[in-house]
């Protein structure tokens, strides 16, 4: 037995209409926001491979939360690879120069 016609149209509309939601809503809103502590992790090696970056943390910039890039200086190539911002989270580099271990209490090797 064949469904009516107009039966059939009603399914097809009302299953279309469902999916539609709220009109101000994008896709993006509804995407799960990662974390600064997966951002970093996501883009860490790649920032630490390029010539002069020594280091990548997360600190406070303005009171907010950014990923902070440590750098021995800061050379155009690396001003370029690395963004301002990055999926929503700022980047701050930072000229430290290069990092040391510093010997052990008590005057050690």
């Amino acid at each position: 037995m064949r469904p009516k016609p107009g039966v059939a149209a009603t399914a097809v509309l009302a299953l279309a209409l469902s999916g539609c939601g709220d009109a101000q809503s994008s896709p993006e809103e509804n995407q799960p926001v990662p974390t600064i502590q997966e951002v970093k992790a996501a883009h860490e090696a790649a920032w630490m491979e390029l010539p002069g970056v020594t280091g990548v943390g997360i600190g406070l910039c303005e009171g907010a939360e950014c990923i902070r890039v440590f750098l021995t200086e800061a050379s155009e190539e690396v001003r370029e690879a690395i963004p301002d911002r990055v999926e929503g989270y700022p980047v701050d580099l930072e000229i430290t120069g290069s990092f040391r271990a510093r010997p052990p209490p008590g005057g050690g090797p």
